[in-house]
């Protein structure tokens, strides 16, 4: 804030503060992380379509991915909510640990031939996408827009396997128009 005079009064203008330009630039990078992790889901949920035993190692790869983006969306908050980081590193290598493990038992099961190659990988993104949304909900609340787009995939593949893409794009528009919508919420408040 900076104070002028004008014929012995003082006023106020407001001025960006460095703090909040940060908070606009996180604001920025956190919707690059999550469209990035949308785009990788995408290519996730292509990949296990056309070549569903690749799909494993694709999904594995993924781990990393998601626990670096949750990992980067949470660490600007660790402050605000009087957290330690190392606590917040050690939940989520838990987390996604957990969810390594949980893709091995669904390929073990397709190995032993229990489960066939196209089934496992719906339910490998089933357990991404369960893995995902625990992580916006101890996380940042965005990254469930990314679970919501992983289990969308799922159900729209259970139901409708041949036009699976075709029920993609409505669900991207809705993700893409309510992370615009928010966007725009955040930057312009409406005055009661």
């Amino acid at each position: 804030m900076s104070k002028s005079s004008q014929n012995g009064s003082s006023t106020t203008t407001a001025t960006s503060s460095p703090k909040m330009e940060k908070f606009s630039r996180t604001i920025h990078l956190d919707e690059i992380v999550l469209l990035g992790l949308l785009l990788l889901s995408g290519a996730g949920i292509a990949l296990t379509d056309f070549a569903p035993s690749k799909g494993f190692w694709y999904w594995v790869a993924m781990a990393p991915l998601f626990w670096g983006g949750s990992i980067f969306m949470e660490w600007s908050r660790v402050k605000q909510r009087g957290e330690s980081r190392f606590k917040i590193i050690r939940r989520q290598i838990i987390h996604w640990v957990g969810y390594l493990v949980a893709v091995h038992l669904v390929f073990l099961l397709n190995y032993t031939g229990r489960m066939n190659s196209a089934d496992a990988g719906l339910v490998a993104l089933l357990v991404l996408a369960i893995s995902t949304f625990f992580a916006g909900v101890y996380s940042d609340w965005r990254i469930i827009f990314v679970s919501i787009f992983l289990g969308s995939a799922v159900a729209g593949a259970a139901l409708v396997e041949e036009f699976i893409w075709l029920a993609l794009i409505p669900v991207v528009v809705i993700i893409v128009a309510a992370i615009v919508w928010w966007h725009y919420r955040k930057k312009h408040p409406r005055n009661k």
